[in-house]
């Protein structure tokens, strides 16, 4: 293997190289220096100390020149330190059932990517829905929503991915080639936008779950969350489907020779096993009793009891599974709910909320601009970060304007995950651009239309739909 050298000036090494290490020096200074100044008027010293590790992890989870996990582990381990919480309290965040929520959806999405359920059943819907260009482009963008309702988006573009480059290169399409970008465009977009329809598509919502409770004792159940984001995520697709056929030419294409690709894979995986099947029925049963039992029984019980019963039922081993779960995600939790949760304890909350966020706003006016300010923050970090960022602050901004916090938190929870315009917005984004078929100058416009498609839907939906489903606004 041939060894490739950096060819740079030495001066240009040394500032790539030392420049993180410069930005870090330089956040700490600010916030040692930070502390020692006298707290604002109406501001308590442990609430001035809450605010600056929250300020702390933001930049942090912005630059991202600490993983987001780390961030997290050191807002946590600072509480304490600064005397801001007792370490029992802070550390007991991690605790929380969220957070058990979460690590049962992503050993759960394990189990049905191992036992080879998810594969399956993508190849087959495609074999039997896609026939015809205008078909399959629309399966493209539908079949991966449907698999994001039940296990996380990154994973859903990881299995469809490489059914995606069969479809394509059977086509003989090369890079360029608008069909096989609005292929590929079809495939992200569907993983992000089925991801919000239910609380196993991301991070978001349970974390968003999780800070709610912590912050005022209230919460929402696994229904709740669908009937809130269903209609959203139907009107979404309707606007992706809309805008891929409006620019997709589909002169010219065969699909038989992609067909014919995509039956040479299911030969190769033959039927599914019957740890697949029993698979597909735990996962049926495990999802029912989210929207029936959820709210007494809670989310995370449910979901560990399935995991259990998963492993008891020899479907899959740990160590197949375990490679699947974003550890980094999970360690995240804790130290976001802590911080937010500071936030609160303190009174920080609601003196920040005051003075960044303009007085007089309330109902869907406060919470447009919540999305709004989601919406923006989403493309620069990921979207279980922007929730971490912003619903400290804009909790105890709805409770002082009236607005019922639970609704607040669904709203930045559910927005949040529409990231559409980056590459590293979110990852179905980030893994189509490294196909190279897809053109940043197209990403950027047709992310932008579906962003403002979703912000203006989520204003209309929220102020029509919501009131009828006991959302209060």
């Amino acid at each position: 293997m041939a060894v490739v050298f950096d060819r740079s000036p030495l001066h240009v090494l040394l500032a790539r190289k030392g420049l993180p290490y410069v930005a870090l020096a330089v956040i700490v200074l600010l916030a040692y220096l930070t502390l020692s100044h006298a707290p604002p008027e109406g501001l308590t010293e442990n609430g001035w100390r809450a605010i600056i590790v929250f300020f702390l992890c933001l930049i942090l989870w912005v630059t991202q020149l600490l993983p987001l996990s780390v961030t997290s582990l050191m807002g946590l381990a600072l509480l304490p330190l600064l005397g801001v919480m007792p370490a029992d309290d802070a550390y007991g965040m991690f605790g929380n059932s969220a957070v058990f929520f979460i690590l049962g959806a992503f050993l759960l999405a394990g189990g049905i990517i191992q036992t080879g359920l998810s594969e399956h059943v993508a190849l087959a819907l495609v074999d039997k829905v896609g026939l015809g260009p205008r078909r399959l482009l629309l399966t493209m963008l539908l079949l991966p929503a449907l698999m994001a309702a039940f296990m996380p988006e990154h994973a859903v573009a990881a299995v469809m991915l490489p059914i995606v480059w069969e479809v394509v290169r059977g086509l003989g399409l090369k890079p360029g080639h608008r069909y096989a970008q609005s292929l590929f465009f079809a495939m992200a977009w569907g993983a992000i936008i089925g991801g919000v329809a239910t609380l196993l598509g991301g991070a978001r919502g349970p974390l968003a779950l999780g800070i709610v409770q912590e912050l005022t004792g209230k919460g929402f159940s696994f229904l709740d969350w669908v009937l809130a984001a269903g209609p959203l995520v139907v009107f979404m697709l309707v606007a992706g489907a809309a805008l891929l056929l409006i620019v997709t030419p589909f002169e010219g294409l065969h699909v038989q020779s992609a067909r014919q690709r995509i039956e040479k894979r299911q030969l190769e995986l033959g039927r599914l096993s019957i740890q697949g099947k029993i698979m597909a029925l735990l996962l049926f049963v495990t999802v029912l009793m989210w929207i029936t039992q959820g709210h007494e029984l809670g989310l995370a019980s449910i979901a560990l009891v399935s995991v259990v019963l998963m492993f008891a039922l020899r479907l899959v081993s740990w160590k197949e599974v375990e490679s699947h779960v974003n550890w980094g995600v999970v360690l995240m939790y804790g130290g976001a709910i802590a911080v937010g949760k500071a936030l609160t304890v303190t009174g920080a909350g609601i003196w920040l909320a005051q003075e960044l966020l303009p007085s007089g706003l309330a109902g869907i006016a406060l919470l447009a601009l919540f999305a709004l300010i989601t919406l923006l923050m989403t493309e620069s970090v990921s979207n279980a970060a922007a929730v971490a960022i912003l619903l400290p602050v804009v909790i105890p901004l709805a409770v002082a304007a009236g607005v019922d916090p639970v609704t607040a938190a669904m709203a930045v929870g559910i927005i949040a995950g529409f990231a559409f315009i980056l590459p590293m917005g979110t990852p179905p984004n980030a893994m189509i651009y490294g196909t190279g078929y897809v053109q940043l100058s197209c990403m950027l416009r047709y992310g932008a239309l579906l962003s403002l498609s979703a912000l203006l839907l989520f204003v209309f939906i929220s102020s029509t739909w919501w009131p009828w489903v006991g959302l209060g606004v």
